[in-house]
């Protein structure tokens, strides 16, 4: 765990195209009878299918698919192949008959996969086919480097301290599938990038926050399919570091911390959010990218949150550069007042922190009773300007930011800017809203829908639409639609 060993991921990608374009060209071959033709001399006999351990798997340079290969087998007519995602065997990624020696198809990121070939049998040259496939199991996480067994994070990492010439290169750490985690108090990975992940993407691993229990960085961090539950805790889900980096302090830029390696929630689900999902402790932080991706959020607001945000970015003097929301569910379950969603400081926007544009982009997303006496955002740096952009497509916001949600959420749009909506439903106290359409330049879609979405049991937290025109375009969060 104190060594570290580090490989370009191109020049990876480069060895095995190299090794496996090679081993194809001197392997898939067979003999060459000189009268213009191929044939086997493996007649009369029943075939193996591939070893395991010759089968190849090589991502291509976007990660986003894959190529499989395996040696010949001499005399064979064709292979069975078939690859699984293990979180469900029953439906198969691919199953087909190849006639040839590989399949390229495509590839999602913390996938454990299971790839079954079987040498098929050649009746013209009286071969028969392999009695059993050949299994191989890989998955396409990045490494970890180091597993965390069930109990307290804190007290692991006390035990089991980040590597302080880690830096600048992210680590993984693994969470046993179904495991049960406690965060007691602060656990701050400081100038650290550090990714928390659940090693199966189907059995999440549950984080519980203690009274003072909760997250912190001064750096990137990735949280992916764990289920927190923060209902004992007044702490943010994530704070900001409270002692940022020296090192990230930029002089040039009014002096904002900068914090440029990516911050997200992926596949999660946060319980219980008595308080902010995100504070900044009155720290200059400047976020580049923060993304939420298919996670479910339910907020439990107390009393304390009725002149603050769930994203509270503000008291120091900074902001997230680019806000992204796709996928996700948020629900406000409680009655007390709580005044923004996202809230950045009036001095924020792009150029003062040394970037060309800013943007707020919600997709597919479900909002329930959010900020639903307040205003879903408060960022008077980006209104009006031809560097600030929004992409708000397919939300169902309902009963959320006083009934102004495409007024609040952009503030003064600049014509010059990219600002797109599209397919949003914006229904507040039974009705459709009024403010922040095409005569007042905040939505200028001229297509939210129009029909009440008519939540299955809002109040338990069902928010499957059966409105009409949300059931004919399938908007809001996907999972509903499952």
């Amino acid at each position: 765990m104190n060594k570290f060993s580090f490989v370009s991921r191109k020049g990876l990608f480069a060895l095995a195209v190299v090794a496996a374009g090679t081993w194809m060209v001197t392997s898939c071959a067979d003999t060459y009878d000189g009268d213009e033709k191929f044939e086997s001399d493996v007649k009369n006999t029943q075939l193996a299918s591939p070893a395991e351990g010759d089968i190849t798997i090589t991502p291509n340079t976007d990660g986003d698919q894959m190529t499989i290969t395996w040696p010949v087998v001499h005399g064979a007519g064709g292979y069975d192949v078939a690859l699984y995602d293990l979180s469900d065997e029953s439906k198969p990624l691919e199953k087909k008959v190849i006639d040839g020696c590989s399949l390229t198809t495509s590839r999602e990121e913390d996938v454990n996969y299971k790839l079954e070939i079987r040498t098929l049998g050649n009746s013209s040259l009286n071969n028969t086919e392999a009695p059993t496939a050949t299994v191989k199991l890989f998955n396409s996480f990045e490494a970890a480097y180091a597993a965390i067994p069930e109990g307290d994070l804190n007290a692991w990492f006390a035990a089991n301290p980040i590597p302080e010439d880690s830096v600048g290169v992210n680590l993984n750490y693994d969470l046993t599938p179904g495991g049960h985690y406690t965060v007691s108090s602060l656990l701050d990975f400081g100038n650290k990038t550090v990714t928390l992940r659940t090693s199966s993407k189907a059995n999440n691993a549950t984080i519980t926050y203690g009274s003072q229990g909760g997250l912190a960085t001064s750096s990137g961090f990735k949280a992916k399919y764990i289920t927190f539950e923060c209902g004992g805790s007044t702490q943010p889900v994530l704070a900001l570091s409270e002692t940022p980096d020296p090192d990230k302090l930029d002089a040039d830029h009014n002096n904002h911390y900068q914090i440029t390696d990516p911050i997200s929630f992926q596949n999660c689900l946060v319980n219980n959010v008595n308080r902010t999902f995100m504070y900044d402790n009155k720290v200059k932080y400047c976020v580049k990218t923060f993304s939420i991706t298919n996670t479910f959020v339910k907020f439990t607001p107390d009393d304390k949150m009725s002149s603050t945000a769930y994203f509270q970015i503000y008291d120091g003097g900074g902001f997230i550069n680019d806000f992204t929301a796709t996928n996700c569910t948020f629900w406000g379950a409680t009655s007390n007042k709580v005044q923004y969603f996202i809230r950045y400081n009036n001095s924020g926007r792009c150029d003062r922190a040394g970037y060309l544009t800013n943007s707020i982009n919600l997709k597919s997303c479900t909002f329930y009773n959010i900020a639903k006496e307040g205003q879903m955002a408060n960022h008077s740096g980006f209104d009006g300007r031809n560097t600030s952009n929004y992409e708000i497509t397919n939300n169902i916001f309902v009963d959320c930011g006083s009934g102004q949600v495409p007024r609040r959420l952009t503030g003064r749009i600049s014509t010059s800017a990219v600002n797109t909506f599209a397919y949003n439903t914006y229904w507040f106290d039974g009705a459709p809203e009024t403010e922040g359409f095409s005569t007042n330049s905040y939505d200028l879609s001229n297509n939210a829908l129009q029909t009440d979405p008519a939540f299955v049991d809002p109040a338990n937290g069902n928010f499957t639409p059966t409105g009409a025109d949300q059931v004919a375009r399938k908007t809001g969060d996907p999972r509903w639609w499952n």
